[in-house]
């Protein structure tokens, strides 16, 4: 029998004061997390803020720099470099109503050593709240700096929900400076010294460019200047003569007659006290690629050199030196006291470079001694492989170039397209012309004997001209041809005692004389044992249809030489040898130019592209180039009269011919320009000196940055800068 038993025990009055706590604690807890998820949604709202508008900012500083770099001109800043990088602002904040508002004034600043520099400041307002500050200061020989400051009031979507500001200011700043080495002297002297740049005895020093020191500048009218003198007070700037120049490379100065300069020229002055010019802290990192002990090897008339690491170098005979393409240590020093040494590709027996195509040499040639040389001789063939007029009897004439690749070993460069094997080809100008006469009476052909190889030749390219060599005064022979026409490719052979298996890269074996056979790519002789046979004169013509680093049996040859350079002393002397030509595009109707040394750049615009006048704007690398670098302390250069060395620098070395490691030690080095000595490039030795000495022949450099630099000697020296191989103006960057 089940019995019930009631419960009566009655609620604890404590539970029921509980009651309802945790619906309480679950209220404030939600709260708690709706605002700390509003901070988290409205902190992270406040970041991608600040990081867009950082950004924007960035971009547009670096925009107007870049800008500015290009269209330096005061209206070009304010209606061109300004508008451009506000746009690209504006791009990155996605903003596309434009400005709401803006407003320019101008005003002059105290940044010392000057106090009254010119800024302009920009302010703009934006759709959205945004509001952008532009200061463009021009600080003039630190630069042109661009400062952007950007602020925008965010709305906040939570935070003002307990109590907080219903908005918060964003900012975000940028600052760029670009053309902190805008200005690039001639010549640059960094000590701070007195006479840290001077002229010494009875000498004269033409300098197209400025001189600047931090120093004292204490020269006197034996200096004629193309260009500014600047100098710390105390300097005797105004002592020197002011010449007559423009800005076209390779310009000749000139003193200014009674009516002063030509049209269109302009005269320099001197600036004394001058602001302290920085070191541009220029590197030469290919230097780690070319590690190895350098070579030399005896190629007969010539000596090569293969780039590397030399002990204690020393050049006093009078022997030639021919340089591979790279970067040449020196340990223990350069020493050039006799001989001659260089990278430049001379054809086999210059010709006269008013008179191409003809069998006239010119009075002074690169090598001298060294150079290279060949003949010709009729030479029997098999019948039916003569060479032939078709009945009318007659002269055929002969020129070579010389041909040779080299490569560019540091394959961090951008744009090296001479790393991979053969490497890049370099083809020099054409030589002075060789006749065969009246070779239609028999069955003969013409054999092309290499007397002695040019410094640095590994092949020859044959041309020919079915008329003869020219003999000024010249008779046109072809229809819409002048004279020089008239030589058309016949092949490319080895360079006698080289081999190459069947194709580049060639190696030399010797012995270097003999004849050249078993050409290739154009006018194929099918008798072995003789050079040039089987063509008819009717079928040789030259087109324009053949580009630079094209050969086939209608292309002509390379560009020819020019005339001497004249610089210090003008007219040139007549040991001054002839010069290369300049720049030009590789696609015909263009020929290249010089396609062998200083003026040669690849890659070169496609056909069809490109700025004639600046055909290697966008170029990095010049084959064949060399750096001389010197490690710290005291490894230095010495250059006497009895020597020569002509060597060119090139893009993939931003153009430092010489670069002495700062800590050089190496005071009042020597470089003499005696004989034919120059250095294509800028010399760049931050901590060592120089003692340059004239010669009235070439401008020994086209710049030079140094410790401190004297001018001695008797004999008229030049330096004569050429933007053509200085090294490029820094692009701009973020310096905030």
């Amino acid at each position: 029998m089940r019995f019930t038993v009631l419960n009566i025990r009655t609620r604890s009055p404590k539970r029921s004061l509980q009651e309802g706590q945790a619906i309480v604690l679950i209220a404030l807890l939600i709260l708690v997390l709706f605002g700390m998820l509003g901070l988290a949604i409205d902190s992270g709202r406040a970041y991608v803020d600040r990081r867009d508008q950082q950004t924007a900012v960035d971009a547009a500083a670096l925009a107007a720099g870049d800008w500015y770099d290009n269209y330096p001109d005061y209206n070009d800043l304010v209606n061109t470099v300004i508008p451009q990088s506000v746009a690209v602002y504006e791009a990155n904040l996605r903003i596309y109503t434009g400005l709401s508002t803006t407003s320019h004034t101008s005003t002059t600043v105290g940044v010392p050593p000057n106090d009254n520099l010119p800024q302009d400041a920009w302010h703009d307002t934006f759709a959205g709240g945004y509001i952008l500050d532009i200061t463009a200061t021009n600080t003039q020989f630190n630069g042109y700096q661009f400062t952007f400051l950007t602020n925008h009031n965010l709305p906040l979507a939570f935070i003002q929900i307990f109590g907080g500001s219903p908005a918060v200011g964003i900012s975000a700043t940028a600052t760029s400076i670009v053309g902190n080495q805008r200005q690039t002297p001639a010549l640059l002297t960094l000590s701070p010294n007195a006479c840290a740049t001077q002229l010494q005895g009875s000498g004269t020093l033409t300098i197209l460019g400025d001189a600047y020191t931090n120093g004292t500048a204490c020269v006197d009218a034996n200096l004629h200047l193309a260009g500014n003198c600047y100098g710390q007070a105390g300097s005797n700037c105004n002592a020197a003569q002011y010449f007559c120049y423009n800005s076209s490379p390779g310009f000749i100065p000139y003193a200014p007659g009674v009516n002063g300069c030509n049209g269109g020229d302009t005269i320099g002055n001197p600036v004394v006290p001058a602001p302290t010019l920085p070191d541009p802290g220029y590197t030469a990192t290919s230097q780690t690629y070319y590690g190895l002990g350098g070579a030399t090897f005896n190629r007969g008339g010539y000596v090569e050199m293969t780039p590397g690491t030399y002990n204690n170098w020393s050049v006093n005979g009078g022997t030639c030196y021919f340089m591979d393409g790279g970067v040449y240590t020196w340990n223990g020093g350069y020493t050039s006291h006799g001989g001659m040494t260089s990278n430049e590709l001379k054809p086999p027996g210059e010709v006269l470079w008013s008179q191409p195509g003809s069998t006239n040499g010119p009075s002074s040639s690169f090598w001298g001694g060294c150079d290279g040389s060949f003949n010709v001789s009729v030479a029997a063939v098999p019948a039916g492989n003569g060479l032939k007029h078709q009945g009318a009897g007659g002269n055929w004439g002969i020129e070579l170039t010389s041909v040779r690749y080299d490569r560019f070993l540091d394959n961090s460069a951008g744009g090296n397209v001479c790393f991979a094997s053969p490497g890049c080809r370099r083809e020099s100008a054409p030589s002075a012309c060789v006749q065969a006469s009246n070779l239609d009476t028999n069955d003969t052909g013409i054999n092309v004997n290499i007397t002695q190889n040019a410094p640095g030749a590994q092949y020859y390219n044959v041309y020919i001209d079915p008329y003869g060599c020219e003999t000024y005064a010249c008779v046109q022979k072809v229809a819409g041809q002048s004279c020089r026409d008239n030589f058309s490719f016949v092949g490319t052979y080895l360079a006698p005692g080289w081999t190459d298996g069947g194709g580049p890269p060639a190696v030399g074996v010797g012995p270097y004389t003999g004849t050249l056979l078993l050409g290739r790519a154009g006018w194929n002789c099918p008798v072995l044992t003789v050079s040039v046979c089987k063509i008819t004169a009717n079928n040789v013509s030259t087109t324009f249809t053949c580009d630079a680093q094209s050969r086939g049996t209608t292309c002509r040859a390379s560009a020819d030489e020019v005339t001497p350079q004249c610089f210090a002393n003008c007219p040139p002397a007549a040991t001054v040898p002839q010069d290369n030509h300049a720049m030009g595009l590789e696609w015909a109707p263009y020929n290249g130019g010089d396609v062998a040394n200083e003026n040669y750049c690849q890659q070169t615009p496609a056909s069809g592209s490109g700025d004639t006048n600046a055909p290697c704007a966008t170029a990095k690398i010049t084959p064949g180039a060399v750096q001389f670098w010197f490690p710290a302390g005291n490894n230095c250069l010495d250059q006497n009269g009895n020597g020569s060395t002509h060597v060119f620098s090139g893009e993939q070395y931003n153009w430092i011919v010489i670069y002495q490691q700062p800590g050089s030690t190496c005071s009042y080095q020597k470089l003499n320009g005696n004989a034919f000595t120059q250095y294509i490039g800028t010399i760049y030795s931050p901590t060592a000196s120089w003692d340059i000495l004239g010669s009235d022949t070439s401008p020994p450099a086209g710049q030079v940055i140094a410790y401190a630099a004297k001018v001695t000697g008797s004999a008229n020296a030049g330096i004569d800068f050429n933007p053509n191989y200085s090294p490029a103006p820094p692009a701009a960057r973020l310096i905030n």
